[in-house]
């Protein structure tokens, strides 16, 4: 029965259309974030050496992963291996240069190697970017004074007290600063210098034991004794049972000659401290010595004589209170006016040296508190309150100086209502508010003194600072524009006021607030075109706006003040460069670079401008300009990997190979270890189709890095090497009709790879249930024309009726990008029939999934049939195996398992589908295991049946 095959077309296409395969990888694998969070708590648990690894195994599933890459530096500065770690942390800075804890990490890898000049460019570098950012700026100050940049360094610590006063961190680092610098001076006999740098760290932390330790003993050794001695006294008031401490002053006072004051002392040691044998065994010496010294020439001795046999002696009391006083002997003279108040107590001459000499010996609140017992005995006069007000004021620095900041605030409350119009108190009551972190009480103050003297200048800059530092920039600003108006020639005043406007843009610009931040810019340079640091800070705050057009016009006006600035200058190439303009930031950085040969930051800037106008170049398509500024980048650093990486990849991608192969070979001699060079070299090795090399060069790529990649092209490109394949095929075949039920053939198959292709030999041999068996030998041929054109041919004998006689076929094959088209012809003689077939075909690739339809127009005189196979595939673990559907309309001419039933089968309407699984191991051994099933329609209600099993071997060797 003859049934025309074309109306099924449309039924079966639609069928096929609607089916879908779907398939997941058997094997899942982690990802590159989930190696970096493990990475992270090796870290932590300082297990470097596995944080190491799972960070290369990172990198190498996303070789872009900046986080991992500063991770991975990090881990190579903990384990000494500096040069690796400056190598990641370069690629961070390059890649992602506003990355700030990668400045933090290049400064150290420097330090840590005593490249002090490179460590201060890093963190020039990284302040570029962040300006005034505090950490960056103590790290820079310790590069300072690792490199022993004493000067430099004062005058930064200064601009950083500036900034950030009151941070503790900040104080803190200025101290170690300053003590650093004196030990450093001292060592090498600069007094002076010393003494000063010590002098500083105790402006910052009074209480410096070490700063304070420091100045007295360089007092001591240049008898300057009575400045020794003060000091000595200062750190007593503060401690006042330090052993050491009273044994210094006592020996200062034993060599100055005051030995009625030593010998007191002496007495309060051996009281506190009986045990003490030194102590003791100074009782003696001590008053020989002074008995020696005075003879009976002493005025003092004498008074003493005087009152010890007329206790009421006024005179000679005076006398001796006065000789103690006029020696320094301050605890001398308050226990003789004591002496005296116990005969006299309301003795106001006693009294008021009594405040004296508690004043003389810094005792101020005592000294102001028998002040105010005396202005309420009677009426105070002007210079009793003044007096009082004075000590209190005294009283409340020397809280201060021991940071009691709220009995300092105590003591000046009492002073401004003895003497509210005073205006040196407000004053200091203002900075004490400020040291509690009270601004607002401050400026309320402020306000306060401003209603008893309005317009006082000092009061209203005050005012302006503190309104400044809690960032009410404008009300600020408002009242240095007013003192302004009033002393327009006061450069101080406008200087004030464009800090104020600088002070706000850079919070704003810490902020990322730009808009705002260029404002306050903007109004500095209404003031002062030409102010510097409004420049450089519009400069910056344009470029993060993206706007480098504008910041290249701030950076031309800078310049036309200061054309020769290095910072300006290297700030214009940097915006050219963003602007893609690279031949003019070229020229700059060319220039910066043959100025400066030992700042190494110009070096890198060219080369980095020059690398990323090669890669722009690359992006355009532009292979052989790219290639020449490469080489430029080459011939001023021979060892620079990116450099080398892109002339690589650009070599390969012009199928230029022996060079590319050479520049990884350079790479690999300046990097032995560094796998990405030895992956270019297996790669480019693949390219070239030398796959033996590739094959080494791989197995060395997994010496370095075991990773599943790695081993699975290791395994791919060993088995390019392999030339021959051997194979088994088994096909089974039943049947629901007819005499015979069975039909099986069993392939053996020897296969030869060539360059041009491939060619085989099999061996077919088969049974059916009634004819028996027999056997078929086969040839066929692969043969390549071009990269885009392959030819297929095959021809096959049988001996028996199990077989076709004889089965030719060829096919030529030519691709179109994602398609490829067949045009071939069949022919087949089975029995008496001579069956000659046209075969054309179209296939489509999708990512993972294949598809193609193959048409065949069959020619068996007198008749002409058509048949149509769909054919689909959707790939798995990287185009290794496969699943397939396959959907048949028709009976075709290279079916094997009806060939020998061709003639009686072609016509009838057959359906066929089947669906198939291919599975390779290692590239080199594959399994497959396929089924189908065939529907024939013999007349309107009879079909019949047949079914499939192929199972196929093959093996590379």
């Amino acid at each position: 029965m003859r049934i025309p095959v074309l109306k099924f077309m449309l039924p079966l296409l639609a069928a096929v259309a609607v089916t879908e395969v779907n398939a997941q990888s058997s094997r899942t694998k982690k990802s590159a974030d989930e190696l970096y969070d493990e990475a992270v708590k090796a870290t932590k648990a300082q297990q470097y050496n596995d944080a190491i690894r799972l960070s290369r195994e990172a990198l190498d599933k996303q070789p872009n992963f900046t986080d991992q890459q500063l991770l991975l530096g990090r881990l190579y500065l903990l384990t000494n291996r500096y040069d690796s770690a400056r190598k990641y942390v370069k690629e961070v800075l390059a890649k992602a240069p506003r990355y700030r804890d990668a400045y933090f990490y290049a400064i150290n890898i420097e330090l840590a190697q005593k490249q002090y000049e490179e460590a201060e460019c890093y963190a020039d570098m990284g302040l570029g970017y962040f300006n005034n950012d505090r950490d960056l700026m103590l790290k820079k100050l310790g590069v300072m004074d690792a490199a022993r940049k004493f000067y430099q360094g004062s005058n930064y610590a200064n601009q950083l007290l500036d900034k950030y006063g009151s941070d503790s961190l900040v104080q803190k680092a200025a101290t170690g600063h300053f003590l650093e610098a004196g030990d450093y001076f001292r060592k090498n006999g600069y007094g002076n210098l010393s003494r000063s740098n010590y002098e500083k760290a105790l402006m910052i932390d009074p209480a410096n034991r070490e700063a304070r330790e420091a100045i007295t003993s360089m007092y001591i050794r240049d008898n300057n004794y009575s400045a020794a001695l003060e000091r000595i006294n200062q750190e007593l008031a503060a401690s006042p049972g330090s052993y050491d401490l009273l044994m210094k002053k006592l020996g200062i006072l034993q060599e100055t000659h005051q030995y009625a004051e030593a010998l007191n002392l002496l007495e309060v040691i051996i009281k506190r401290f009986p045990g003490d044998t030194k102590a003791r065994s100074q009782q003696v010496t001590l008053r020989m010595e002074a008995a020696a010294y005075y003879a009976n020439t002493d005025p003092f001795a004498l008074y003493q004589g005087v009152i010890e046999k007329d206790p009421g002696n006024r005179e000679a009391l005076l006398k001796l209170i006065g000789l103690s006083m006029s020696r320094g002997a301050y605890r001398e003279a308050l226990t003789w006016i004591n002496f005296g108040l116990k005969r006299r107590p309301e003795d106001i001459q006693l009294l008021n040296l009594k405040i004296d000499v508690l004043e003389g010996d810094r005792k101020y609140s005592e000294a102001a508190s028998l002040a105010e017992r005396v202005m309420q005995r009677q009426h105070p006069t002007a210079e009793q309150i003044d007096r009082f007000v004075r000590l209190k004021l005294a009283s409340g620095r020397d809280y201060i100086a021991q940071q009691q900041y709220a009995e300092a605030l105590s003591e000046f409350e009492s002073a401004y209502k003895a003497a509210p119009a005073d205006t040196t108190v407000p004053d200091m009551l203002a900075n004490t508010y400020l040291l509690l972190k009270k601004p607002s009480q401050a400026v309320a103050v402020l306000d306060n003194a401003l209603e008893k003297h309005p317009g006082n200048a000092h009061f209203l800059l005050k005012k302006a600072n503190i309104l400044a530092d809690i960032g009410q920039y404008d009300q600020a600003a408002a009242i240095i524009e007013t003192l302004l108006q009033r002393y327009p020639a006061n450069e101080n005043y406008s200087a004030q006021l464009k800090e104020i406007h600088l002070s706000a843009g850079r919070i704003f610009m810490q902020n990322e607030e730009y808009e705002q931040a260029r404002e306050q810019f903007l109004a500095v340079l209404a003031a002062d075109p030409n102010q510097p640091d409004a420049l450089q800070y519009l400069i910056n705050a344009e470029s993060a706006m993206q706007q480098p057009d504008n910041a290249l016009a701030y950076v031309e006006q800078a310049l036309q003040r200061d054309p020769h600035n290095r910072d300006l200058l290297f700030k214009k190439a940097g915006i050219l460069s963003s602007r893609q303009q690279y031949a003019e930031a070229g020229l700059i950085l060319d220039s910066l670079r043959q100025r400066y040969p030992f700042t190494a930051r110009y070096r890198t800037a060219y080369t980095d401008n020059l690398l990323a106008a090669g890669a722009a170049a690359q992006r355009r398509q532009q292979t052989d300009s790219a290639l020449q500024l490469f080489r430029e980048v080459l011939n001023i650093n021979r060892k620079d990997s990116m450099a080398l990486l892109y002339s690589i990849n650009l070599y390969n991608g012009k199928g230029a190979y022996d060079s590319a192969l050479a520049y990884a070979d350079q790479g690999l001699r300046y990097y032995p270890n560094n796998t990405a060079f030895l992956q270019k070299k297996v790669v480019t090795l693949e390219n070239k189709k030398d796959y033996a090399a590739a094959a080494l060069a791989a197995d060395t790529l997994l010496q370095y890095n075991n990773t599943g990649a790695n081993t699975e092209y290791a395994d791919y490109l060993r088995s390019k090497t392999l030339r021959n394949q051997f194979g088994l095929f088994f096909l089974r075949s039943t049947y629901d009709y007819g005499g015979n039920r069975w039909y099986n053939i069993a392939t053996v198959e020897y296969r030869h790879f060539m360059k041009k292709g491939s060619y085989a030999a099999k061996l077919n041999y088969g049974g059916r249930q009634e004819q028996g068996t027999g056997l078929m030998g086969e040839l066929e041929l692969y043969y390549t024309h071009s990269k885009k054109m392959y030819s297929y041919a095959l021809a096959s004998y049988g001996t028996t009726d199990v077989f076709p006689t004889v089965r030719l076929a060829y096919s030529i094959f030519r691709s179109f990008g994602n398609y490829e088209a067949e045009l071939g012809a069949r022919y087949l003689k089975a029995d008496t029939a001579n069956v000659i077939s046209g075969v054309a075909s179209i296939a489509r690739t999708f990512d993972d999934f294949y598809v193609n339809l193959r048409a065949y127009v069959i020619s068996d005189q007198p008749d002409i049939y058509s048949s149509f196979t769909l054919t689909t595939r959707y790939y798995l673990n990287k185009h290794q195996d496969y699943v397939s559907l396959v959907a048949g309309l028709g009976t075709n001419p290279d079916d094997r398992s009806r060939l020998v039933q061709f003639p009686q089968l072609a016509g009838l309407l057959t359906r066929s589908v089947g669906t198939g699984y291919q599975k390779t191991f290692k590239y080199r051994t594959t399994l497959g295991l396929f089924g189908t099933w065939i529907n024939q329609k013999i007349s309107n209600t009879i079909f019949q049946n047949q079914y499939d099993i192929y199972v196929t071997l093959q093996r590379k060797f």
